[in-house]
């Protein structure tokens, strides 16, 4: 009885080791930290691995910055889907990684979502903001996909690392309402993702 409660002891410690030493997508992706500590540098190539070391089957991005008001009026809905969809989400900050704009963009998110993972697009060398930002969205956006250089958009990749969808402000230019970006979402970015279960109660 002794014996068999002791193999019972290590192999739960096992299974809390294991548990504990579980690495996340961006341990796996090695990931480098930013000027600004907890917001880590991306490239597309990241983004992708990001998306295939994902236990969700979709992984989404929402470009951000404090200076766009798009996206301050979208981003309560981007933060929506994960509590009804099986997604990871990370927030993508267009600001250079040395500036002080990265850290009001980062406050502003934080504020409001505590547990936001928050991402910046890794700066090229000798290009701005603008520049570094239209060469990613050039590699992220598949050729079905109108690349236009706007914020507040919704990229959507599935666990192969395949892009799915890349949103533009002409996906709700018809919409009534430019401030609600639902309707947009409803119609073609929750179409790609899996709902969680909800719970039944007997």
């Amino acid at each position: 009885m002794l014996l068999k409660k002791s193999k019972l002891i290590i192999v739960a410690f096992l299974l809390c080791f294991v548990k504990g030493y579980s690495q996340t997508p961006i341990e796996k992706c090695k990931l480098p930290q930013s000027h600004y500590e907890s917001i880590y540098s991306v490239t597309v190539d990241d983004v992708k691995c990001l998306a295939k070391n994902s236990e969700q089957p979709n992984t989404l991005f929402y470009t951000f910055g404090s200076w766009c008001t798009p996206c301050i009026y979208h981003i309560p809905t981007f933060f929506l889907i994960e509590k009804f969809y099986k997604a990871d989400i990370y927030v993508l900050l267009v600001d250079p990684e040395a500036n002080n704009s990265i850290e009001k963009s980062k406050d502003m998110v934080l504020e409001a979502y505590p547990h936001a993972k928050i991402l910046v697009i890794k700066d090229i060398q000798g290009k701005g903001k603008s520049k570094k930002y239209n060469e990613f969205l050039t590699k992220i956006t598949p050729a079905q996909f109108e690349n236009i250089e706007d914020m507040s958009k919704y990229i959507v990749l599935n666990q192969k690392g395949e892009v799915q969808l890349v949103t533009s402000y002409k996906d709700s230019e018809n919409d009534p309402d430019w401030k609600n970006d639902r309707p947009m979402v409803k119609r073609i970015v929750l179409p790609l993702l899996a709902k969680k279960e909800t719970e039944t109660k007997e």
